[in-house]
């Protein structure tokens, strides 16, 4: 069936499962770039991975803070990833490094992770019925930044509420700012007793951080802090959620991995391809008219970023709409390229891993209830908004 692209908006139409896919799809017969809407206002598509990867790498044409500057920094205020100029923005990246690659971050994969699964699940009890996105997919991700912040764990929930509204910025300026400043007022004695005696958290390598003779200062790390909960708090949460998804959809295919899970990784990889967390970034083009792939484009436009379709673009993907744990997808664009790529990748992939393995050995057996319901949904951040399982059975069938 056609699908009608005149009535498309990827900023409210939630096209779940693949519908996505199939309006991606239409857009991308269409050429890489194709006019659409976003917002209620014309906008442009890039649907090619050709085209999205020369996209991700031109600050020129599509400067990739702007999108950021007027989405979140009014909350979250000045981070890398709305910084315009490219030196500073090197240089407080590098600072920023111990959020995603450190010695506290990697001690806590070791031993945390896993530790943290398990506490998850012990708390489900018994229950046969569980919602694995309210219960699980929804708090780990937010769980495991907040310890590994080394922020007192009383208060998690009032992190997750937090960094909700953090993210809702745009939609609900005043509680994203009201978030701002309670979660600020919090961290700034955090922060001062880190500096007088360091522990073995990310703060404490954040305040500890230098590059080229510059440390940070609090506000920065304020601004990182509260940048970590909503981006990679929602990114792991969606990739979570859409790794169960695909396994739990499929038949035999939770059993199929769990009694191969030498595959985990690559299913993790797969599913970060098949379905992204992210399905289309949007972006604002450049203050002056530019053409890109035979397209004009006027100035400040927005330019959605259809990650979800240069994943699943046929020149690059054999049969890309099968998901096939077994499959080599080092082109996938789901982390970006260039400068903004994404930093928190490699933590992603091990949330996501380690997460799936407790479920292995603590919920063996599961089945999911309603497919209908636990279709990924909408466009930009992208994942079920339930997962009704029904745990059978006893132990693991390994």
């Amino acid at each position: 069936m056609a699908v009608p692209l005149d009535t498309v908006d990827f900023a409210f139409d939630e096209m779940p499962g693949d519908d996505l896919h199939e309006v991606l799809r239409a857009y991308r017969e269409q050429g890489p770039v194709a006019p659409t809407r976003f917002l209620g206002i014309p906008a442009f598509v890039i649907t090619g991975h050709a085209a999205l990867l020369d996209a991700f790498r031109d600050v020129e044409r599509f400067p990739p803070h702007r999108m950021y500057e007027v989405s979140f920094e009014g909350a979250i205020g000045k981070s890398f990833i709305s910084m315009e100029d490219l030196a500073e923005h090197r240089v407080y990246r590098k600072l920023a490094t111990p959020a995603f690659r450190s010695r506290a971050v990697q001690s806590y994969e070791r031993s945390g992770l896993a530790a943290l699964a398990h506490e998850m699940i012990d708390a489900l009890g018994d229950r046969e019925e569980i919602d694995l996105v309210a219960e699980f997919t929804a708090r780990f991700p937010y769980l495991v930044i907040t310890r590994l912040l080394g922020l007192p764990r009383e208060r998690e929930e009032e992190f997750h509420r937090w960094a909700l509204a953090l993210l809702r910025f745009r939609e609900e300026p005043a509680e994203a700012e009201s978030a701002s400043r309670e979660l600020t007022e919090f961290l700034a004695p955090v922060v001062a007793a880190r500096r007088r005696q360091p522990c073995n958290d990310v703060i404490s390598e954040l305040v500890a951080a230098t590059v080229e003779g510059r440390r940070l200062e609090d506000e920065e790390i304020y601004s990182h802090v509260r940048l970590l909960f909503p981006t990679g708090g929602e990114t792991t949460h969606g990739s979570l959620g859409n790794l169960l998804f695909a396994l739990l959809s499929r038949e035999g295919a939770w059993s199929d991995l769990k009694r191969n899970p030498s595959l985990i990784e690559a299913a993790v990889d797969e599913v970060l391809r098949w379905e992204t967390p992210i399905a289309v970034l949007p972006r604002l083009s450049s203050s002056q008219p530019v053409e890109f792939h035979g397209t004009e484009i006027p100035p400040d436009s927005w330019v959605l970023f259809a990650i979800a379709a240069a994943n699943r673009d046929p020149e690059v993907f054999e049969d890309p709409d099968r998901f096939d744990i077994h499959r080599k997808a080092p082109e996938m664009l789901t982390f970006g390229r260039g400068v903004k790529s994404c930093p928190g990748m490699h933590l992603v992939r091990r949330n996501m891993a380690v997460a799936l393995e407790t479920l292995f050995e603590r919920m063996p057996n599961v089945e999911l209830l309603d497919v209908d319901a636990s279709l990924p949904r909408r466009t930009v951040l992208r994942s079920p908004d339930a997962l009704r399982v029904r745990r059978t059975g006893g132990p693991s069938d390994c």
